[in-house]
């Protein structure tokens, strides 16, 4: 498919950046978004050029475009769908954004599953992009009206009104919670997995203005990744604490976060719980497999003896907590590409458990409610040069039915249920005081 942009160049005081995007967002409320941070760079799309939809039980695949809208049973992989589709309406180089939802990982292992009203998949060739780095500001726009408009919006800046927040009580169901880990401990007992994490949901009362939500929320959290997306009735903003895979000029990387304590405004508190982290036996024992586990599927796509651990075990502050975090890197073999790598190590381990089929067997069984969106991943694909899939923690989302945040804890034989409560509530705090309360008459 051809590129027939327009394009035009601006420029933003830079510490006005995300003022800009909020801003912008409102000025589009109607509209289907991206917003994605790779920093310093943020991406935003508006519009759709066209778009695949998997729908929420895997069976179905339908592309809006152009030429309508077509939609048809799935005969082949999921993975084939999204590399035809790219193949297809995007142009060479041309970024696609997207969002797999966590059941994307029970469809493509044959696992059975009950499905969400979210979709499994869904990849979308935007109408209009804007790339903002440092106050440069570049529009790829659908025509000429467009791009001046994009420009008109940008430069008239919208006052940020802070909003009234929600409040959510994050102890609550937390003796359901602690009772779901138990039961997770008697079947590590029985050796049916070794770790898994269990995860809660809390539904808000009121509905989120998600790109207020994202405005406080960012300027306190130090993620890896940060989006805000709008897809219909689906919109979810958060701050990904890692990658599950990055693939970039023929390397593969994953970055598995495992061993968590809470960060204050208070140094000496700081200072104490990254001591504490960092001699935990429970949290060292969790990230090591965490890593040994994410060095075992690299090797399945790599060349033999590329895959190293290019940093190991240090302390990444994110939000309202800190991590053990490490990097494990290879170089993709010949035969393999990104949707490969991606079908291997989605959902990353650090969102499902280890072994990883028993351990999503486990979360299936164990929470009620389809995880939809949390702990899948957010995706910035730009032709075969970059392949992004963010993790999708540290979020809120919201549909039709609810808005609600949730959080998770890797659970394993030295694990105590009391104290993995304590850090799904540790986990809420990145997003939780930040969400903001969506007016009746506010459409964003």
């Amino acid at each position: 498919m051809a590129n027939t942009f327009t394009q035009a160049r601006l420029t933003l005081p830079a510490d006005q950046t995300l003022a800009a995007i909020v801003s912008l967002i409102r000025q589009n409320a109607g509209e289907n978004y991206f917003v994605y941070e790779r920093a310093p760079r943020w991406y935003i799309g508006l519009g759709k050029k066209a778009q695949l939809t998997i729908s929420p039980d895997g069976s179905q695949a339908m592309i809006e475009s152009a030429q309508g809208t077509a939609s048809a049973a799935i005969k082949t992989s999921l993975a084939t769908c999204a590399r035809q589709f790219t193949a297809q309406y995007a142009a060479q180089g041309q970024r696609v954004f997207g969002m797999a939802g966590f059941n994307y990982a029970a469809k493509i292992r044959n696992l059975a599953f009950t499905p969400g009203s979210w979709p499994l998949l869904s990849l979308t060739v935007v109408r209009d992009e804007l790339i903002i780095e440092e106050g440069e500001v570049t529009i790829y726009a659908e025509n000429e009206a467009r791009c001046q408009r994009l420009c008109q919006q940008l430069q008239a800046i919208l006052p940020t009104e802070q909003g009234k927040p929600v409040q959510a009580d994050l102890t609550a169901q937390g003796d359901d919670y602690q009772q779901r880990v138990n039961r997770a401990l008697e079947e590590i007992a029985l050796g049916d997995y070794t770790k898994v994490i269990v995860a809660r949901a809390l539904v808000m009362p009121h509905k989120i203005d998600m790109s207020a939500t994202l405005w406080r929320g960012r300027l306190a959290n130090t993620p890896a990744r940060s989006f805000l997306l709008k897809q219909g009735e689906l919109e979810a903003t958060g701050f990904s604490p890692e990658m599950v895979v990055t693939v970039e000029k023929g390397f593969v990387t994953s970055e598995p976060l495992a061993g968590t304590r809470a960060r204050s405004d208070s140094a000496g508190e700081n200072v104490h719980n990254r001591a504490e982290l960092q001699s935990d036996s429970k949290e060292i024992v969790e990230h090591v497999i965490s890593v040994k586990a994410a060095i075992e599927e690299l090797e399945l796509l790599c060349c033999a003896q590329s895959v190293v651990v290019s940093d190991l075990m240090s302390v990444r502050e994110r939000g309202s907590v800190q991590h053990l975090g490490s990097q494990v890197r290879g170089e993709l073999a010949p035969g393999y590409d990104a949707w490969d790598a991606f079908d291997v190590l989605f959902p990353a381990i650090t969102a499902s458990g280890i072994p990883k089929i028993p351990a999503l067997e486990a979360i299936l069984r164990l929470e009620a409610v389809p995880r939809e969106l949390y702990s899948g991943a957010v995706l910035m694909l730009e032709g075969e040069q970059l392949f992004e899939a963010a993790l999708v923690l540290r979020s809120a989302f919201q549909d039709q039915q609810r808005s609600w945040i949730q959080a998770g804890a890797g659970v394993i034989a030295q694990s105590n249920a009391l104290r993995e409560l304590t850090e799904t509530c540790e986990k809420l705090s990145s997003v939780a005081p930040f969400l903001v309360r969506r007016e009746e008459n506010d459409k964003n």
